[in-house]
């Protein structure tokens, strides 16, 4: 394109010497054919952008992990000159993600539109900014080229699309159980009743009808069920570490979502058993959530929805804040991106202490390091569960697969 500009303004140059040198009006006439050119090539570029007109939408603007969407962009064409070249540039949430651009050639005829169609897999969980961010223009000549940032505009309206984590149900989770001799095995969760009634609240869609409370819902003319206290099992404690993933990228990214679905697949499956659970987290300040019952769940998820990856503590230190107030015999899950040599030594000493750890390990490298897997076979050895997860596997194919 600069060799076409320079090739034309040389003529146009060359036509007006000619013609101020000779006189001849043919070459005057070559010169003002050549300046109407770059007069038009640059009137127009200008008026496209300066009355750039689009439309662009996501569908759907909520969706779930593994959801297919689609993003739409439509360049519109009111003027009655041709758009010989366009450059669209635009974002979708896989090419937000690592900071990347992508871009599409448009011709559009005048008085019609060009439309750009992008299907994609929302893999991450998330809020996204993506959609139209800039256009490039040019003339019919190949004589300028002019980009505008629609980010700085103040029609710009970026479009925002929310990926929520995908909830796994899991068939069976293997936790610690304290027997009556005092040996400890590992066995599915139980599923019997609890004995001692704690209070009473409205059915939610998915409670056990064995768990309605007929009498009352008889007198009150809407179904109740009854709450139990969990006396038979201490109450699960489940950890998160939310430690910032050390690699930046896609794989950070990758590591976190793991986390959150591992989460939110042994949240669901302990609350629709009916068990207590309480979710501790670390940021600059210690978060907790607590729960025993289904209708608990959606809380729990729309809290780790939108959870930022930003503590300063790792889980080892976690572990050395919160050990002093766990009970005998009580299960203590940890999902963790990271197996040091401290957090093996603390969770031997937990079991040690008859403590029950269940820990899920989320990687991102095609393999484990050689330190890591000795770590992992110990632990297993020493009857703590630990489950090594890629990024790219399913908790609940990986636990069928080691039970």
């Amino acid at each position: 394109m600069k060799h076409v500009r320079a090739f034309i303004i040389s003529l146009g140059t060359l036509l007006l010497g000619l013609g101020l040198y000779s006189g001849e009006k043919i070459f005057f006439m070559g010169f003002a054919v050549i300046a109407s050119l770059i007069f038009y090539a640059l009137i127009t570029n200008l008026w496209v952008l300066m009355d750039f007109r689009y439309l662009q939408r996501v569908t759907p603007e909520q969706a779930t992990k593994g959801d297919r969407a689609s993003l739409i962009i439509q360049i519109h064409n009111d003027k009655p000159f041709i758009y010989p070249y366009i450059k669209v540039f635009y974002q979708i949430p896989q090419s937000a993600l690592i900071n990347e651009v992508k871009e599409e050639v448009l011709c559009i005829l005048p008085f019609h539109y060009g439309e750009i169609k992008e299907e994609f897999t929302c893999e991450l969980r998330g809020d996204y900014t993506l959609g139209i961010i800039g256009v490039e223009v040019g003339d019919p000549f190949g004589l300028f080229t002019f980009y505008t940032n629609l980010l700085n505009r103040s029609y710009y309206k970026p479009l925002r699309l929310s990926v929520a984590p995908r909830v796994i149900r899991l068939t069976s989770l293997p936790l610690p159980q304290i027997q009556a001799e005092g040996t400890t095995r590992q066995e599915f969760l139980p599923t019997e009743e609890p004995s001692s009634l704690s209070d009473i609240r409205q059915y939610h869609y998915g409670d056990p009808l064995k768990k309605i409370h007929w009498k009352v819902s008889a007198k009150l003319q809407a179904l109740y069920v009854k709450n139990y206290e969990t006396n038979t099992q201490p109450q699960i404690l489940m950890f998160l570490e939310t430690f910032p993933f050390p690699s930046e990228g896609i794989a950070r990214y990758k590591v976190e979502d793991q986390m959150i679905e591992c989460a939110v697949a042994l949240i669901h499956f302990v609350l629709s058993k009916w068990l207590s659970l309480q979710l501790i987290i670390y940021h600059m300040e210690r978060q907790q959530l607590s729960g025993r019952n289904p209708g608990d769940f959606n809380r729990f998820f729309d809290y780790l929805a939108a959870l930022p990856f930003n503590s300063p503590f790792r889980m080892d230190e976690i572990l050395s804040m919160e050990s002093h107030g766990f009970n005998k015999g009580q299960s203590v899950v940890l999902i963790v991106h990271d197996m040091s040599y401290q957090l093996f030594n603390r969770l031997c000493l937990l079991k040690q202490s008859n403590i029950h750890p269940l820990v899920f390990l989320i990687y991102h490298s095609p393999g484990l390091k050689e330190d890591t897997k000795r770590m992992i076979d110990e632990l297993n050895r020493r009857e703590i569960p630990c489950f090594p997860l890629h990024t790219d596997e399913r908790i609940d194919e990986v636990l069928v697969s080691e039970l």
